[in-house]
């Protein structure tokens, strides 16, 4: 018997010593990766484009022009600010714009986002540790490195993106739900559906839950920041609707994710957005009714997988995955089986190959497919570990 178990602490330190290796090299990986992005959003010069446009953007709002009524032709550019290109986002984003852009320089706006993306990666570090620290200290520093080694959080610091702030939100969302702060999860919400292709999905929880309060916190939220950008524009819902729908070419030209499988068949833009959208909802509100017991995290990697399939995407949106390998990270931490490893490996390549390599040997869609196949395993998985 002692005989046993001196063997099985040696395998188990031997798991360990093999987990803080794959984490130190994580570490390094993470470093190199949030470098370069944090060097490029703050001071290379043709950086963070994406930063430049909503920067933009919420100047106009600032002197009460709605910002895609500045777009090419238009008498109303502001020669200082400059044409709007692009478009899309709804008129409660310009209302939470006013945090996330106060009015300052451009030049200030970059710093003050090193400091926004500082604090969320701080948030999804702790939050990446606390799903490993159940199963042990190696198994949460493992935790924490996996989630900073996403290669595409070079990629969203580089742009500029919103991608790693939205999901710091979504982060605080899920401690909120856990917590029954229904109120204030719906406020955050509200917040994170800065970017609806990120978090707009995740409202099926609320729903499925029963979260009423946190359901009306957010439509307060929405509807009240929506008020006053028209209020402050002069226009009306319609108007901007309308100029949303417009743009919807703008982003499946360039995304990748089943639209563009669509528009690549032969679909229109709009045609496929709407498609596939509608299917979206219908797959996640079955798959969320069919899973409602189960745990928070994997109605979060359920809906991260799906709005990443479904909706517009580029690569600097990938961090939504998080949700993904936590879940994948904690399954395979409660069952070491050979499955569960080859899908945690899976899943993590694919998220920690570097952008380049992702795209010069065309595995986008390679990565969807990985991504589904996962989510179904972890399903599948929790389905039977619960009879």
């Amino acid at each position: 018997m002692n005989l046993k178990r001196l063997f099985s602490r040696q395998e188990i330190s031997q798991q360990e010593r093999v987990l803080s290796l794959i984490s130190l090299l994580l570490l390094f990986i993470s470093l190199i990766y949030l470098s370069l992005g944090f060097y490029d959003l703050l001071i290379t010069e043709n950086r963070a484009f994406d930063l430049f446009s909503r920067w933009q953007e919420q100047q106009y709002i600032y002197r009460g022009i709605y910002p895609y009524d500045a777009m090419k032709g238009s008498p109303n550019i502001i020669p200082e600010i400059g044409v709007i290109d692009s478009g899309g986002y709804p008129p409660w984003a310009f209302f939470t714009g006013f945090f996330l852009f106060p009015p300052i320089s451009w030049e200030l706006t970059r710093l003050y986002h090193v400091l926004l993306n500082l604090l969320s990666i701080l948030i999804l570090g702790v939050f990446a540790y606390q799903i490993g620290l159940p199963y042990g200290r190696h198994q949460a520093l493992f935790s924490l490195t996996a989630s900073l080694a996403i290669s595409s959080h070079k990629s969203t610091l580089e742009m500029g993106n919103y991608a790693i702030i939205i999901n710091a939100l979504l982060i605080i969302m899920f401690w909120l739900i856990e917590r029954n702060k229904n109120i204030w999860a719906g406020l955050i919400f509200g917040i994170a559906m800065v970017k609806p292709n990120i978090s707009a999905l995740y409202f099926l929880i609320l729903i499925i839950q029963k979260r009423l309060q946190a359901i009306l916190a957010f439509f307060l939220y929405i509807i009240l920041g929506s008020i006053n950008i028209w209020i402050i524009t002069k226009l009306t819902p319609i108007y901007m609707l309308d100029k949303i729908f417009g743009q919807s070419k703008y982003f499946a030209d360039k995304g990748y994710s089943g639209i563009h499988l669509f528009t690549a068949l032969g679909f229109d833009p709009k045609q496929a957005t709407l498609f596939l959208g509608i299917i979206g909802i219908l797959v996640i509100t079955i798959v969320i009714y069919l899973c409602r017991n189960y745990s928070l995290l994997n109605l979060f990697a359920i809906c991260c997988v799906i709005g990443r399939v479904f909706t517009y995407h580029r690569i600097y949106d990938n961090p939504m995955l998080i949700f993904l390998l936590l879940a994948m990270i904690k399954i395979t931490f409660e069952n070491t089986s050979k499955l569960n490893v080859f899908f945690l490996s899976l899943v993590s390549l694919s998220l920690w190959l570097p952008a380049i390599v992702i795209d010069f040997a065309n595995l986008e869609f390679v990565q969807l497919i990985i991504w589904i196949i996962a989510l179904v395993h972890i399903l599948h998985d929790k389905k039977l570990s619960s009879k």
